[in-house]
């Protein structure tokens, strides 16, 4: 059946597992081994993500292969995490490898300085049977100069080239910024050094999305989920990941959107509300590309004021304590801007004066006169098209 299946694929006789966009919404620790059956990865599904990502090293590498049949069933593909896979690669590597679920090989989360060139072998062994998957690798956050001496790294950006010289097509990095005590403003200058890092090797950023509570970390909320999502596109993110969908082992993890049990919490229904939210608005920022991105009232320190107006906006005033981040694109020949409200606790008023042709983007991409003044809910996103 799975040789038929890839002849199938390479024919185009059989479609890959369909993504509404191309930007993929990814749950890191999604559906575990031992719930891997396709009703779970449909729930997944119905959740609004389209990649899931668990460690799959309790299984043989035919369990493997049926986990991906699963997913396939319910239109999710995974991200594959298994020692055995690796252990006998020239058997394994065949038997993956063109699966219409295999989204990509897990290669490594936050590797330090000290690991790259483990980092560096493992990635030959999977190229050496396997040059067309994705490999799915993640870097360290910058929580600044404390944090980043105890990891080893002496510079953040030296960190960022080293690993994004690597034969991986992205450069994903995690940043939870919505802490107990308030919003960690290193993350507007971890996303700038991204984005830097993105723009010189033509590689697309991916952000992630805090949705599990732990440790320092609240309990999610549309706002500060929307505040996550939105920040990360109007930076050029072109994929959005969240820690996480199943609730991690450690007692310090709780109330993901699925319990360890395996039976849906109240995040479950928030996290499901942002990605159908999210979902129709990924196409306008697919592929987009960012011009420029600038901060209104408050700057965060590593961020830039927005010192110039774009085309066709005469006045552009917020209200509000956090201010707001504002990102002009291009797209299709077309200019945008998106303007988020910095602020997930408070809604900000928003006051412009336009040229005639501007015209307000909603969510459901449906084109609207562009009003002289808008109240913007915590954390949301406002869109104009310019010309």
């Amino acid at each position: 059946m799975r040789q038929l299946q890839c002849l199938l694929l390479a024919l185009g006789l059989l479609m890959a597992a369909p993504l509404a966009a191309e930007i993929p919404i990814i749950a890191y620790q999604g559906v575990p081994a031992k719930f891997a059956t396709a009703e779970r990865f449909r729930e997944f599904r119905e959740a609004g993500f389209d990649v899931s990502y668990h460690n799959y090293n309790s299984l043989t590498v035919s369990q493997v292969v049926q986990a991906l049949d699963q997913a396939q069933q319910a239109g999710v593909r995974l991200i594959i995490h298994c020692d055995k896979v690796y252990a006998n690669p020239r058997s394994a590597f065949p038997r993956l490898k063109g699966h219409p679920a295999l989204f990509a090989y897990f290669l490594e989360d936050e590797p330090r300085p000290k690991h790259y060139n483990e980092v560096v072998g493992h990635l030959q062994t999977i190229r050496r049977y396997d040059k067309q998957t994705n490999i799915y690798l993640n870097l360290l956050p910058d929580y600044g100069p404390k944090s980043r001496s105890s990891l080893g790294i002496t510079s953040y950006p030296d960190y960022l080239r080293q690993y994004a010289a690597l034969d991986i097509p992205q450069i994903s990095f995690d940043h939870y910024p919505v802490t107990k005590d308030g919003l960690r403003e290193q993350w507007y200058s971890n996303l700038e050094a991204v984005r830097q890092e993105s723009l010189r090797t033509g590689k697309p950023l991916w952000g992630f999305v805090l949705s599990t509570p732990h440790n320092v970390y609240p309990q999610p909320t549309l706002a500060t989920l929307r505040l996550q999502c939105y920040v990360n596109l109007a930076y050029g993110a072109q994929a959005i990941q969240y820690f996480t969908y199943w609730t991690p082992e450690g007692k310090e993890y709780y109330n993901g959107a699925i319990d360890r049990d395996g039976k849906r919490t109240a995040t479950y229904h928030v996290v499901k509300l942002m990605n159908a939210e999210l979902r129709p608005l990924l196409p306008l920022f697919d592929g987009a590309e960012v011009t420029g991105i600038g901060h209104l009232q408050k700057i965060p320190q590593g961020a830039n004021r927005l010192k110039k107006l774009p085309s066709g906006i005469k006045k552009l005033k917020v209200t509000g304590s956090e201010g707001a981040l504002v990102s002009t694109l291009k797209k299709d020949g077309h200019q945008y801007i998106a303007v988020v409200n910095k602020d997930y606790q408070h809604p900000m008023t928003l006051t412009l004066r336009t040229a005639s042709q501007v015209v307000q983007v909603t969510k459901s991409l449906q084109q609207s006169p562009a009003k002289e003044a808008y109240t913007l809910p915590a954390g949301d996103i406002l869109i104009f098209k310019l010309k």
